[in-house]
C-alpha cells in the first residue's frame, strides 16, 4: 500500500489528502489547525519547529510526500524529505518567481510553482482544488510544473 506524507492537510492541500485517501493510499497529514480530512491521519504539529516535528514523524516512513513550501523551513524539510522513500513533491508559491530575485524561475523535478489565473481582464490565485490536483500531477510523474501564469509580474492578484 502507498503512504503518503502531506504538509499543509488542513489548508490549500485538503483536496490532495482526500484524493489520495479515496485512491485507496494510507495518507498522513501534517496540519498546525488540529484537524485533519477524513480519513487522514493527522499528526498536529507545527513543520517550523523541527524538534517538536522531529519528535512527530519519530521513526516513521513514508513512500511520498506532498509538501507546502510555506508550511516548512529550510531545516525541516530535509527532515521531513529523510522519512520518504520516494519522491517529495514542494508546492512553492509565486514568491520563487519574483523577478526581484533577478531570474526567470526555474524548475527542478518535482517541483509545482503556483502562479495565478490570468483571463485577461481579472486575476485570481488558484483553488486549492487546483493546486491539488496539479500537486498530484507532479507526484504522478515527477515533472515539474507552473500552475497558472507567473508573468507579467505587475498582474499578480
Amino acid at each position: 500500500m502507498t503512504s503518503v506524507l502531506v504538509v499543509g492537510a488542513s489548508g490549500i492541500l485538503a483536496p490532495a489528502a482526500s484524493a489520495l485517501v479515496k485512491r485507496g493510499a494510507e495518507v498522513t497529514g501534517i496540519s498546525r489547525r488540529g484537524h485533519s480530512p477524513a480519513g487522514v491521519n493527522g499528526l498536529h504539529v507545527d513543520a517550523h519547529d523541527l524538534p517538536a516535528l522531529d519528535l512527530a514523524l519519530g521513526a516513521a516512513r513514508w513512500t511520498a510526500a506532498i509538501v507546502y513550501e510555506p508550511a516548512v523551513t529550510a531545516l525541516s524539510l530535509p527532515r521531513i524529505a529523510a522519512a520518504v522513500d520516494g519522491r517529495v513533491v514542494l508546492v512553492r508559491t509565486s514568491a520563487a518567481a519574483d523577478p526581484a530575485h533577478g531570474i526567470e524561475p526555474r524548475l527542478a523535478p518535482d517541483v509545482l510553482l503556483l502562479g495565478w489565473v490570468d483571463d485577461g481582464v481579472s486575476t485570481r490565485w488558484h483553488s486549492p482544488q487546483e493546486v491539488s490536483d496539479a500537486a498530484l500531477e507532479v507526484l504522478a510523474d515527477g515533472r515539474p510544473r507552473i500552475l497558472g501564469t507567473v508573468r507579467p509580474w505587475e498582474r499578480r492578484p
